[in-house]
């Protein structure tokens, strides 16, 4: 569904049950682990203000809208007491309202930064560069307490940590440097910005020297991304066709086609009618969604041999398309027409199994890029994550997952349907953990007995993630990292 059919469905039904007072006033994208959701804000448009009613969610395949209103809801939501500044707190000139606020992109923090420089004679970033060129060690210090203002914004957070990185090693604070060059390092590496990311290896090789710089995380980023970007000479040698039979292969082979893109060429918008599948032959494919707040950002690069498009030839053939893609470089990729994909699936169980598994891949990614805490980790430790899945599961009756007082083996991620989490003796659950939620992961990171059983209710789809594999990969990870997984659930 488009943004705009959703807009008018809920309108539409809303009007229809309680007339032209009640407005739908925002349509925002939300990414879940069983696909897209559309979250829809209620209003009734009162005489010099808008009364809350309530938030909306839109199922993006079926249509469905949960929760139902009721007369009661806009009764409740009339009688409800308007919010007020708490007293003595002055509000906000109008040029400032709003900034600070949750918008999917950071903390906010840059946002209110970036409304004080409003009030400043001089933009933040002519500061800075001002600072820079003067060079001293006082200028130094005021780039120094200026630039973490340009943290909030996403596109630019890699570049403005390599800067961090520089003014703390003219300031002599190597520790420090390496630190951000590290991160630094990492922003571009989940861009597969390569001229950015050998730019930062050659200060971290100045700064190491070539032995301490062999064995850095920076060297092993840079390896890493120079071998990924090595083209496929055969579409066959794609995980999702290497299995195909040679009947099935020559019928693929017969239908495809190559496109050539240039460095912000757009293969497909988000929305648009999904028809075709995807395989990236070499170059760079950036994968952007849209933001909560408006605008998109770009959440992954995809490398040669990834698979994108696969909502074409799943569901009921009336796919859109789940995420504009952009050539970041020069780039070749192969696509074929959903019609012949969907004919292979159909004679080749095993070939449907391997599109169906990275449709729910695609969509867990997606959750992750967009989740307030996963959000914060880098591609690389996401991919990670994603690896330790071990299976995803629905039940039909209610199953017992954990018992209170034994370790769990697994961490699990609600899908669809619920957990309900029950102390012993007690038939009333203690708490429910929702779809969308983690449950586990502390526990089996740090090998704790919960004192609660897990129960899948009826209906519920889990992802099961390997207890062994996350603790291994909290083992060699940052402590940031680390402390970034304890907060899940």
């Amino acid at each position: 569904m488009t943004r705009e059919e959703v807009w008018k469905r809920v309108a539409e039904t809303l009007r229809a049950d309680f007339g032209r007072l009640v407005e739908v006033r925002d349509v925002r994208r939300v990414r879940r682990v069983a696909g897209e959701a559309w979250s829809v804000t209620v209003v009734l448009a009162a005489s010099g203000e808008d009364i809350h009613v309530a938030d909306l969610s839109v199922d993006d395949e079926s249509g469905k809208v949960s929760p139902s209103l009721g007369p009661d809801d806009f009764v409740r939501a009339v009688r409800r007491p308007r919010a007020a500044a708490p007293a003595g707190e002055a509000e906000l000139p109008d040029e400032l309202a709003g900034f600070g606020a949750e918008d999917g992109d950071g903390d906010g923090l840059g946002d209110l930064d970036g409304a004080l420089d409003m009030l400043e004679d001089e933009p933040i970033e002519a500061r800075i560069t001002g600072a820079l060129a003067k060079g001293d060690r006082d200028s130094l210090r005021t780039a120094r307490e200026l630039l973490p203002r340009l943290l909030g914004e996403h596109d630019r957070r890699g570049a403005t940590l390599f800067t961090m990185a520089e003014v703390e090693r003219k300031l002599g604070e190597t520790g420090l440097a390496k630190g951000y060059l590290e991160a630094a390092a990492r922003e571009f590496a989940d861009r597969f910005d390569l001229t950015a990311l050998e730019k930062a290896a050659a200060l971290a090789l100045e700064i190491d020297g070539r032995e301490g710089f062999a064995g850095s995380p920076i060297h092993a980023l840079l390896e890493q991304s120079r071998a990924r970007l090595t083209p496929l000479e055969s579409l066959f040698a794609a995980r999702s066709f290497a299995a195909l039979g040679p009947d099935l292969a020559a019928e693929i082979s017969a239908a495809l086609t190559v496109r050539t893109l240039a460095p912000g060429d757009t293969l497909v918008n988000e929305g648009e009618p999904s028809r075709s599948v995807f395989v990236v032959k070499s170059g760079l494919v950036g994968v952007y969604l849209e933001k909560p707040s408006g605008g998109a950002w770009m959440v992954r690069s995809c490398f040669p041999g990834w698979l994108l498009g696969e909502s074409s030839v799943l569901g009921d053939g009336a796919a859109r398309c789940t995420a504009t893609l952009r050539a970041e470089r020069v780039s070749e990729v192969w696509i074929l027409p959903a019609e012949v994909v969907r004919s292979v699936m159909a004679r080749d169980p095993d070939f449907a199994q391997r599109i169906r598994d990275t449709k729910q891949l695609h969509r867990i990614d997606s959750f992750f890029s967009m989740h307030e805490t996963m959000g914060q980790l880098d591609v690389q430790v996401r991919d990670e994550m994603l690896s330790c899945i071990q299976r995803l599961e629905t039940y039909d009756a209610e199953t017992v997952l954990s018992r209170e007082g034994e370790v769990p083996e697994v961490a699990m991620l609600v899908a669809k349907g619920s957990i309900a989490l029950v102390e012993p003796g007690k038939s009333a659950p203690l708490a429910v953990v929702e779809p969308d939620s983690f449950y586990g992961v502390r526990d089996t990171i740090h090998r704790i007995a919960p004192a609660v059983t897990a129960i899948a209710r009826a209906g519920t789809t889990i992802a099961f993630f390997d207890g062994a594999r996350l603790s291994a990969l909290c083992e060699r990870s940052p402590e940031q990292v680390v402390a970034v997984l304890e907060r899940l659930g």
